[in-house]
């Protein structure tokens, strides 16, 4: 198989000990145009949801069509700052350890099987894309999020220290 499962583990080792590791700000909430760390959180469980079905259902269909994924719908729909944050970072890392295994099972057959954007004309990905994807250019970008947006709480958190 093409894929680094190695170097997938490794950043998702990686990102779980970032999230564990800040556990006691993720219900910070900046203002209303940034998710708190557990909505970012509960977007990438969201995120290996889709992922699944688009790895198992590109192994069925040789072309698929998904529905528009609104995140911001979803987070509002999930009300997720109720929920265990511990049980909620298990959940997307064993998700995606579950992925890494959906993906060594994939027959090299399959990998050029393409998924269609609903309502975005022309917008088509192979499965090899779709994975690549995920594992690589957004999981990357969500972890410099995540740090950017524990960078930005501290940095209030600070503020607000000095001003007492």
């Amino acid at each position: 198989m093409c894929f680094n499962i190695d170097e997938y583990k490794e950043k998702i080792e990686y990102f779980f000990k970032i999230m564990e590791q800040n556990k006691d700000i993720v219900d910070i909430k900046l203002c209303n145009e940034k998710w708190t760390l557990k909505e970012l959180v509960l977007h990438l469980v969201e995120e290996a949801s889709i992922s699944h079905q688009t790895y198992v259902r590109l192994q069925i269909d040789h072309r698929v069509k998904f529905p528009i994924y609104d995140p911001e719908i979803w987070k509002n729909i999930t009300k997720i700052q109720g929920y265990n944050f511990i049980d909620l970072i298990n959940l997307w890392k064993y998700y995606n350890y579950f992925l890494l295994h959906l993906i060594q099972n994939i027959e090299e057959k399959d990998l050029d099987n393409i998924w269609e954007r609903d309502g975005m004309e022309g917008m088509e990905f192979s499965l090899k894309y779709c994975i690549e994807d995920y594992f690589v250019r957004h999981m990357d970008l969500h972890i410099d999020l995540y740090n950017e947006r524990i960078k930005e709480i501290n940095n209030e958190k600070f503020k607000k220290e000095i001003s007492v």
